[in-house]
């Protein structure tokens, strides 16, 4: 489920079945241009919307979070789901505000090189999204 007025339309009839959160993390950092800024977003965005496709049904995509790099603020997850998975680039500093086991949150970071590849592409939501269910597995099983 995606962050828009006609998925969140049965949200409530739903809302049982959506136990994830998906926030994607963009962090502004100085030394890029605004085009090449503006394709990190977007293939972060894409990541993450492919991996809400695999996993459709028990995840609620939220839109991207930007932040400035220099900030250093630590990522509220919203309240009501068992789960919160932390998409964002690998560098990057991304930290819950609550302490992982507090808030059952998982960080996932995205390599940011070969943006234009279609076939990196496929392998890195493939791996993510097989991550989710590995930590859906651990999560049960404790």
């Amino acid at each position: 489920m995606q962050w828009n007025v006609d998925e969140l339309e049965n949200w409530e009839e739903l809302r049982s079945f959506v136990d994830t959160a998906l926030l994607p993390i963009y962090l502004y950092r100085k030394g890029k241009s605004v085009p090449e800024h503006a394709m990190r977003m977007n293939y972060l965005l894409n990541v993450a919307a492919a991996i809400e496709q695999k996993l459709k049904g028990r995840v609620l995509l939220y839109p991207v979070s930007y932040h400035f790099a220099e900030e250093q603020t630590s990522q509220e997850a919203p309240e009501g789901f068992v789960h919160q998975i932390l998409l964002h680039f690998q560098g990057d500093r991304v930290r819950p505000a609550q302490t992982v086991e507090e808030a059952n949150v998982l960080t996932l970071p995205v390599g940011d090189e070969d943006l234009d590849s279609s076939l990196r592409f496929e392998v890195t939501v493939d791996v993510l999204y097989k991550e989710i269910i590995r930590h859906w597995q651990r999560s049960s099983a404790k």
